[in-house]
């Protein structure tokens, strides 16, 4: 039972892999499935809307399906046939403009080097989404290129192979395994393959190769800072959408940042004074004031004022970066699990990324763990973008789902996804499944995306990696999860997830109050209690699923 297809955003299309040339526009041929899996899979069980021959404002349409951004009504001022009246008092806006020296040659070495189509690569490379198949992709590395495991104090060579998409045909075995084991077959077991693992040709190491990739120029804008700025001309310089819900219309404006909500969005009513109004990112977190000085939490990114710490700090240290204990906590709990591999059952591990800059340390030169980290953020990306259908932010422009992925910042606090994580799920080196994951305090996390590969649904896939979340966030103390889901599917979700509609008013007040990723009005939230779970790292068991074993892949 795959979960990713029950969420609120459209899937591509489950057969566009089956041709050489993606076709997004042709419709599952599974429709007509009766086994419970496949009733219990919602993309499984419903047709994909029709493909609209329209390209909608602000959308980028790849395949059929209506993306998140289409569903929401376009109720903006500046999109609305008559001009709507705007808190407190401005008028509408214009639309905004959319180490070693060895090392250090290496961006001189991307711009130089001749960049292989992808088109042009085996298909079978293009499809698989390793670290490898990515090199590959952007012409770095060649499908059949000879490398060797070089001893680094030595400098013999004590293993040799040819590089495929999946992994390294081995000249001992000549079978395909991955990069971990070609240094276990070469007597050596550092943990840090790629270091020690050199084109034959250049004498190059991969991890070089993967910095070569980092900073290519396609994926280094793949990356970049949600920068949104209004038209010079323009007077206004708020945002046109809801903080909230993302929706224009009556907006009121924080008078110190960008952002804008509607009145009912924050349950506050017509109660706000228009000339003092500031959004919940620029105010204390514990007393609601914007005045004296506010220092901004590392993890959660709210402001607060040190004497208001509803829990215990250390005054002494006049750098803490953290509004109290739990955030600290929870904080330096995900950052020591970055690049961490852990073992499942069947083959699977699961490892929790994030993007960090820069990969480069003062003393150590490179971090391996980074660069790895940040190529794996790489595969995740292509991996989501191949489920799902592209989400574009109407008004900005900016890839929702790529910059949640790539942890991306911007000036505006609803598009400010710095705060995300991605688990992923590989089997022998390859990426299977992927899940963002983002954590606003002890109370509450929030996971928008997940998205398993093709030829992996329906085998308990997405449930294993959601498995391996909620058991992260309970070890954090973390006491609740929420999704988001289309209304036909909360009684799947209530049923065999034990996840519930969100009554609580305290924990509807909260969700205003946080940067959440925001989705239109048909969209239905739901949470689930963590604190009661047992724990689940553990992958699922044969009495959980009838869709087969990864075993047998």
């Amino acid at each position: 039972m795959d979960l990713e297809s029950s969420m609120a955003y459209n899937l591509r299309k489950r057969d566009f892999l089956n041709k050489k040339i993606p076709n997004l526009g042709s419709t599952s041929g599974s429709d007509n499935e009766s086994n419970d899996s496949t009733h219990s899979d919602p993309d499984y069980g419903k047709p994909m809307p029709a493909r609209n021959n329209g390209r909608p404002s602000g959308a980028i349409q790849r395949g059929g399906g209506i993306r998140i951004g289409d569903t929401a009504p376009a109720s903006s001022s500046k999109h609305a046939a008559t001009t709507q009246k705007r808190r407190p008092g401005r008028p509408p806006k214009a639309k905004a403009n959319g180490a070693e020296d060895r090392l250090g040659n290496i961006e001189e070495r991307c711009t130089r080097r001749k960049r292989k189509n992808i088109s042009q690569s085996p298909v079978g490379c293009i499809y698989k989404r390793t670290v490898l198949a990515w090199l590959i992709s952007l012409g770095i590395v060649g499908q059949h290129q000879k490398v060797s495991y070089v001893d680094e104090d030595s400098g013999r060579i004590l293993a040799g192979g040819k590089i495929r998409a999946e992994g390294i045909v081995c000249d001992c075995c000549s079978r395909v395994i991955t990069v971990g084991d070609f240094e276990i077959h070469a007597g050596r077991d550092t943990k840090k393959p790629y270091q020690h693992i050199f084109l034959a040709s250049s004498q190059i190491s991969l991890l070089e190769c993967q910095i070569e990739a980092w900073v290519d120029r396609k994926e280094e804008g793949n990356r970049a800072y949600n920068n949104v700025q209004p038209a010079p001309e323009a007077t206004d310089k708020s945002d046109d959408a809801c903080m909230v819900c993302a929706d224009g219309g009556n907006l009121v404006c924080c008078e110190r940042c960008p952002s804008t909500c509607h009145s009912s969005c924050i349950f506050v009513g017509d109660n706000i004074s228009g000339d003092e109004w500031l959004c919940p990112y620029c105010v204390c977190k514990y007393c609601a004031r914007g005045d004296g000085t506010l220092k901004k939490c590392t993890h959660c990114e709210k402001q607060y004022h040190c004497k208001c710490g509803g829990e215990k700090l250390d005054l002494n240290s006049p750098t803490s970066l953290f509004c109290g204990d739990s955030c600290k906590q929870i904080y330096e709990g995900l950052q020591s699990m970055l690049g961490v591999r852990n073992d499942l059952v069947g083959g699977l591990s699961w490892t929790l990324l994030q993007r960090t800059e820069p990969i480069f340390t003062a003393h150590a030169g490179v971090d391996y763990n980074k660069v790895v980290v940040n190529s794996k953020i790489a595969v995740a990306w292509m991996v989501m973008n191949e489920c799902f259908v592209s989400s574009i932010d109407r008004y900005s422009k900016a890839n929702v789902v790529q910059s949640i992925v790539y942890n991306i910042g911007s000036n505006l606090t609803r598009l400010n996804f710095s705060g995300f994580y991605t688990a992923v799920l590989e089997k022998n080196d390859e990426i299977i499944c992927a899940a963002s994951v983002r954590v606003h305090g002890k109370r509450l996390a929030e996971m928008p995306f997940i998205g398993t590969r093709r030829e992996f649904r329906r085998r308990g896939v997405a449930r294993t990696l959601e498995n391996c979340v909620e058991s992260v966030l309970c070890d954090l103390k973390v006491e609740k999860l929420v999704i988001p889901s289309l209304q036909q599917l909360t009684g799947m979700w209530t049923e065999k997830y034990l996840f519930s509609n969100i009554e609580e008013d305290r924990l509807k007040m909260e969700l205003s109050q946080y940067n959440t990723v925001t989705f239109p009005s048909s969209v239905v939230r739901l949470q689930k209690t963590l604190s009661t779970l047992p724990d689940l790292n553990g992958g699922p068991s044969p009495s959980e699923t009838n869709e087969g074993s990864l075993n047998a892949i």
